[in-house]
């Protein structure tokens, strides 16, 4: 859990920034150094202003915003608005970008959360929760990537599919982490988990190498 992110961060820096968005290693590790400050930031406020503990309300709507807001939605405008105020770059890079201080905000955010927020450390939350918010960046990293314009017109049709498969990919983590946190059939969850970890690690680069080959 701990090494997860710093691991796949610098996997990711070095390897894979030259594969379909191709910033340079100097600009994924600047921008991964970025998400590390505010991921800090937001874990001294929370530790500071709210209370850590997570305490459970037995309403899956309300169980589900509460994680929402607090694991994905903050952090995702935390990290885009320092990104689309601060930087001269074009909004579409800036998008292609994003997943790289993801990758440093949830280095810190993530064991935070999972250590301060709850007693007991479950094999959910030591492996298979850190697995899905690896997948997470990992799919904002493909699914921004198929936003590139195509001559051919496909880059449209590709936009309108990237929408909806963003709000997917964006929300089923914490469905995830609800239906377990909750009491949920454990193959539910567990089922769930495999098909996400299979869409973000398989299916999304695929998708996005596919589409990096129509514009050569």
């Amino acid at each position: 859990m701990l090494i997860l992110f710093p691991a796949a961060a610098l996997f990711f820096a070095n390897g894979l920034s030259r594969d379909v968005l191709f910033p340079n290693k100097h600009t994924a590790c600047f921008l991964a150094f970025w998400g590390l400050v505010l991921g800090a930031l937001y874990c001294a406020c929370d530790w500071i202003f709210f209370l850590p503990v997570h305490f459970a309300v037995y309403s899956y709507i309300k169980e589900f915003l509460s994680l929402c807001i607090a694991e994905v939605f903050i952090p995702f405008v935390l990290c885009l608005v320092p990104l689309a105020v601060l930087f001269r770059e074009s909004f579409k890079y800036k998008l292609r970008t994003f997943a790289y201080i993801l990758f440093g905000f949830y280095a810190v955010q993530l064991p935070y959360f999972i250590m301060e927020r709850y007693s007991i450390l479950s094999p959910f939350l030591l492996f298979i929760r850190p697995v899905l918010q690896l997948g997470l960046c990992f799919s904002v990293y493909n699914i921004f990537a198929l936003l590139q314009p195509s001559a051919s017109g496909k880059g449209i049709a590709r936009g309108i599919v990237t929408v909806p498969l963003f709000v997917i990919m964006f929300f089923a983590p914490t469905v995830i982490e609800t239906a377990w946190f909750l009491g949920a059939d454990a193959q539910i969850w567990a089922i769930l988990s495999v098909v996400y970890i299979f869409i973000s690690f398989a299916a999304l680069p695929l998708l996005a190498k596919s589409a990096a080959k129509t514009l050569e």
